[in-house]
Protein backbone atom coordinates (compact mmCIF):
# COMPACT_ATOMS: atom_id res chain seq x y z
CA UNK A 1 0.00 0.00 0.00
CA UNK A 2 3.02 2.57 0.77
CA UNK A 3 4.61 1.59 -3.06
CA UNK A 4 1.03 1.99 -4.26
CA UNK A 5 0.51 5.37 -2.58
CA UNK A 6 4.14 7.17 -3.41
CA UNK A 7 3.88 5.88 -6.59
CA UNK A 8 0.28 7.62 -7.40
CA UNK A 9 1.47 11.12 -5.29
CA UNK A 10 4.72 10.98 -7.75
CA UNK A 11 1.80 10.83 -10.41
CA UNK A 12 -0.88 13.65 -8.89
CA UNK A 13 2.46 15.97 -8.41
CA UNK A 14 3.26 15.46 -12.02
CA UNK A 15 -0.14 16.17 -13.49
CA UNK A 16 0.41 19.21 -13.87
CA UNK A 17 3.68 20.11 -14.02
CA UNK A 18 2.82 20.04 -17.85
CA UNK A 19 0.60 22.94 -16.55
CA UNK A 20 -0.78 23.59 -20.10
CA UNK A 21 -0.69 22.81 -20.61
CA UNK A 22 -0.65 25.15 -22.53
CA UNK A 23 -0.26 29.36 -27.05
CA UNK A 24 -0.03 32.87 -27.68
CA UNK A 25 3.21 35.12 -26.44
CA UNK A 26 5.68 36.29 -28.26
CA UNK A 27 4.13 35.01 -31.12
CA UNK A 28 0.49 33.89 -31.21
CA UNK A 29 0.20 35.99 -27.98
CA UNK A 30 1.00 39.02 -29.96
CA UNK A 31 -1.26 38.21 -32.85
CA UNK A 32 -4.14 36.54 -31.45
CA UNK A 33 -4.51 39.47 -28.77
CA UNK A 34 -3.71 42.22 -31.34
CA UNK A 35 -7.22 43.73 -31.82
CA UNK A 36 -7.57 43.87 -27.70
CA UNK A 37 -9.64 40.36 -27.66
CA UNK A 38 -9.21 38.12 -24.42
CA UNK A 39 -9.48 34.45 -25.73
CA UNK A 40 -9.78 31.40 -23.64
CA UNK A 41 -8.54 27.78 -24.48
CA UNK A 42 -9.63 24.71 -22.80
CA UNK A 43 -8.08 21.16 -22.25
CA UNK A 44 -9.10 17.91 -21.64
CA UNK A 45 -6.94 15.75 -19.42
CA UNK A 46 -6.35 12.53 -20.30
CA UNK A 47 -4.53 9.06 -18.39
CA UNK A 48 -4.61 6.93 -20.85
CA UNK A 49 -7.94 7.12 -22.45
CA UNK A 50 -10.03 8.64 -18.71
CA UNK A 51 -10.64 11.99 -18.36
CA UNK A 52 -9.30 12.69 -15.09
CA UNK A 53 -9.57 16.72 -15.14
CA UNK A 54 -9.04 20.02 -17.33
CA UNK A 55 -7.08 22.95 -17.59
CA UNK A 56 -8.30 26.21 -19.02
CA UNK A 57 -6.09 28.84 -20.12
CA UNK A 58 -7.17 32.71 -20.41
CA UNK A 59 -5.37 35.24 -22.37
CA UNK A 60 -6.06 38.77 -21.43
CA UNK A 61 -4.15 41.88 -23.19
CA UNK A 62 -3.52 45.00 -20.82
CA UNK A 63 -2.27 48.05 -23.11
CA UNK A 64 1.70 46.69 -23.88
CA UNK A 65 1.47 43.72 -21.59
CA UNK A 66 -0.72 40.36 -21.76
CA UNK A 67 -2.22 38.38 -18.61
CA UNK A 68 -2.65 34.86 -18.68
CA UNK A 69 -4.67 32.92 -16.19
CA UNK A 70 -4.22 29.31 -15.82
CA UNK A 71 -6.23 27.23 -14.11
CA UNK A 72 -6.30 23.06 -13.50
CA UNK A 73 -7.73 20.41 -11.63
CA UNK A 74 -7.55 16.72 -11.69
CA UNK A 75 -9.08 13.67 -9.81
CA UNK A 76 -7.21 11.07 -10.02
CA UNK A 77 -8.39 7.23 -8.58
CA UNK A 78 -5.73 4.13 -8.49
CA UNK A 79 -7.21 1.35 -6.50
CA UNK A 80 -8.76 2.82 -3.34
CA UNK A 81 -6.92 5.90 -3.16
CA UNK A 82 -8.20 9.21 -3.94
CA UNK A 83 -5.76 12.09 -5.44
CA UNK A 84 -6.60 15.51 -5.75
CA UNK A 85 -5.27 18.40 -7.75
CA UNK A 86 -5.52 21.95 -7.81
CA UNK A 87 -3.75 24.40 -9.79
CA UNK A 88 -3.88 28.48 -10.34
CA UNK A 89 -1.28 31.02 -12.24
CA UNK A 90 -1.63 34.26 -13.50
CA UNK A 91 1.62 35.43 -15.33
CA UNK A 92 2.04 39.06 -16.84
CA UNK A 93 3.90 39.09 -19.90
CA UNK A 94 5.45 42.39 -22.31
CA UNK A 95 6.36 40.97 -26.06
CA UNK A 96 8.29 37.30 -25.30
CA UNK A 97 9.44 38.16 -21.62
CA UNK A 98 7.56 36.97 -18.64
CA UNK A 99 7.53 40.13 -16.15
CA UNK A 100 5.99 37.97 -13.13
CA UNK A 101 3.85 34.85 -12.27
CA UNK A 102 2.10 33.86 -9.24
CA UNK A 103 0.74 30.24 -8.58
CA UNK A 104 -0.69 28.79 -6.08
CA UNK A 105 -1.15 24.29 -5.74
CA UNK A 106 -2.99 21.99 -3.57
CA UNK A 107 -0.75 18.94 -4.05
CA UNK A 108 -3.55 16.51 -3.07
CA UNK A 109 -3.14 17.98 0.43
CA UNK A 110 0.14 20.15 0.24
CA UNK A 111 -0.22 23.95 -0.59
CA UNK A 112 2.62 25.59 -2.46
CA UNK A 113 2.74 29.07 -3.46
CA UNK A 114 5.17 31.26 -5.73
CA UNK A 115 6.12 34.20 -6.96
CA UNK A 116 8.02 35.29 -9.78
CA UNK A 117 9.20 38.64 -10.33
CA UNK A 118 11.34 40.34 -13.05
CA UNK A 119 14.21 42.48 -11.80
CA UNK A 120 17.72 43.57 -12.89
CA UNK A 121 19.67 40.57 -13.82
CA UNK A 122 16.85 38.14 -13.38
CA UNK A 123 14.08 37.51 -11.24
CA UNK A 124 13.16 37.46 -7.85
CA UNK A 125 11.68 33.47 -7.15
CA UNK A 126 9.61 33.42 -3.45
CA UNK A 127 8.53 29.70 -3.33
CA UNK A 128 7.21 28.56 0.01
CA UNK A 129 7.90 32.03 1.65
CA UNK A 130 11.78 31.35 0.65
CA UNK A 131 13.25 33.89 -1.40
CA UNK A 132 16.33 33.32 -3.92
CA UNK A 133 17.66 34.96 -7.31
CA UNK A 134 16.94 32.93 -10.86
CA UNK A 135 19.09 33.88 -13.74
CA UNK A 136 17.31 35.79 -15.76
CA UNK A 137 16.97 33.33 -18.77
CA UNK A 138 14.66 31.01 -16.43
CA UNK A 139 11.43 30.43 -17.46
CA UNK A 140 8.56 28.22 -15.44
CA UNK A 141 7.54 25.19 -17.55
CA UNK A 142 3.98 26.80 -18.75
CA UNK A 143 3.62 25.00 -21.72
CA UNK A 144 0.69 26.56 -23.51
CA UNK A 145 3.49 29.09 -24.92
CA UNK A 146 6.50 28.24 -27.87
CA UNK A 147 8.64 30.74 -25.65
CA UNK A 148 9.65 27.29 -23.44
CA UNK A 149 10.66 25.89 -26.71
CA UNK A 150 13.48 28.87 -26.54
CA UNK A 151 14.78 28.17 -22.55
CA UNK A 152 17.08 25.79 -21.30
CA UNK A 153 16.26 26.58 -17.85
CA UNK A 154 12.90 25.97 -16.67
CA UNK A 155 11.16 25.73 -13.11
CA UNK A 156 8.42 23.45 -11.71
CA UNK A 157 4.99 25.81 -11.65
CA UNK A 158 4.40 23.61 -8.42
CA UNK A 159 7.42 23.63 -6.19
CA UNK A 160 9.80 26.04 -8.28
CA UNK A 161 11.92 22.84 -8.73
CA UNK A 162 14.86 23.82 -11.17
CA UNK A 163 15.12 22.09 -14.78
CA UNK A 164 17.87 21.86 -17.53
CA UNK A 165 16.32 21.05 -20.77
CA UNK A 166 16.92 21.46 -24.44
CA UNK A 167 14.05 21.03 -27.30
CA UNK A 168 14.07 19.83 -30.71
CA UNK A 169 11.48 20.00 -33.39
CA UNK A 170 10.42 16.71 -34.05
CA UNK A 171 8.40 17.35 -37.37
CA UNK A 172 4.94 18.31 -38.34
CA UNK A 173 1.95 16.10 -38.29
CA UNK A 174 -1.99 16.40 -38.42
CA UNK A 175 -3.32 15.96 -34.69
CA UNK A 176 -6.98 16.11 -33.35
CA UNK A 177 -8.25 19.69 -31.71
CA UNK A 178 -11.74 20.81 -31.59
CA UNK A 179 -13.29 17.40 -32.74
CA UNK A 180 -11.21 18.26 -36.47
CA UNK A 181 -7.75 17.08 -37.49
CA UNK A 182 -5.40 20.42 -37.51
CA UNK A 183 -1.82 20.51 -38.94
CA UNK A 184 0.57 20.74 -36.33
CA UNK A 185 4.23 20.99 -35.66
CA UNK A 186 5.88 18.76 -32.94
CA UNK A 187 8.30 19.40 -30.33
CA UNK A 188 9.99 17.87 -27.79
CA UNK A 189 11.39 19.21 -24.25
CA UNK A 190 14.15 16.55 -22.98
CA UNK A 191 16.18 16.41 -19.97
CA UNK A 192 14.98 16.75 -16.30
CA UNK A 193 11.73 17.37 -17.42
CA UNK A 194 10.41 15.35 -20.69
CA UNK A 195 6.97 16.82 -22.96
CA UNK A 196 5.54 16.67 -25.82
CA UNK A 197 4.00 19.37 -27.62
CA UNK A 198 1.97 20.12 -30.60
CA UNK A 199 1.94 23.66 -31.77
CA UNK A 200 -0.23 25.25 -34.55
CA UNK A 201 0.91 27.60 -37.16
CA UNK A 202 -0.34 29.90 -34.84
CA UNK A 203 1.44 29.30 -32.23
CA UNK A 204 -1.67 27.88 -30.13
CA UNK A 205 -1.26 24.55 -28.29
CA UNK A 206 -3.06 21.91 -29.64
CA UNK A 207 -1.75 18.93 -27.60
CA UNK A 208 0.54 18.01 -25.01
CA UNK A 209 2.03 14.44 -23.63
CA UNK A 210 4.10 12.47 -21.47
CA UNK A 211 4.49 9.88 -19.05
CA UNK A 212 4.34 9.55 -15.64
CA UNK A 213 4.80 6.53 -12.88
CA UNK A 214 3.82 4.48 -16.32
CA UNK A 215 1.11 6.68 -16.64
CA UNK A 216 0.33 8.55 -20.41
CA UNK A 217 -0.77 12.17 -19.54
CA UNK A 218 -2.23 13.89 -22.31
CA UNK A 219 -3.98 17.46 -22.71
CA UNK A 220 -5.84 17.74 -25.57
CA UNK A 221 -7.36 21.16 -26.70
CA UNK A 222 -11.14 20.84 -26.82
Amino acid sequence: MTTTRSKCATLSAALMAASLLTGLTGTAAAQGTAQGTARTLTYQILMGEDPIGSEQVKIEPQGDRTKVTVTATTRVKVLFINFRYDHKREELWKGGVLESMTATTDDDGTPHRIEMAREAGGYRLTVDGKTQQAPAGTLPLTLWTPQVLKHTQLLSVIDGAPYKVAARKVGSEPVEAGGKAVEATHHRIEGDVERDLWFAADGTLLKTRFKRSGYDITYALK
